[in-house]
């Protein structure tokens, strides 16, 4: 005896059954104001990419890629450390206000 029904029938309607959705243009990785990121393409093939973020006085500087992956992944990664620190900073800023109002 098998508790599982055949499937083959089973269909879904509605957002997220297929790869058409209501809104076709994603929301982007880099959506915080705070850091600002650059990726554009360079000289013979290769790709730039610039991360920024002047609360913190943080500058990557231009760094080459050879692929536009490698160019996105980099600032991917840059752009989650940058938004770690500044959420830890601005949580410590609130934490701090906290124990001085229940003082």
């Amino acid at each position: 005896m098998t508790i599982f029904k055949d499937m083959s029938n089973l269909r879904e309607n509605g957002i997220g059954s297929n790869y058409k959705t209501v809104n076709n243009n994603p929301i982007s990785h880099f959506n915080d104001s705070r850091i600002k990121v650059e990726i554009y393409p360079g000289a013979w093939g290769s790709v730039h990419a610039n991360v920024e973020c002047k609360e913190l006085g943080f500058s990557s500087g231009l760094k080459s890629f050879k692929t536009d992956q490698e160019a996105r992944t980099y600032a991917i990664n840059m752009h989650d450390k940058l938004v770690s620190k500044l959420n830890a900073l601005q949580e410590n800023v609130l934490l701090r206000i906290l124990r001085e109002m229940g003082e």
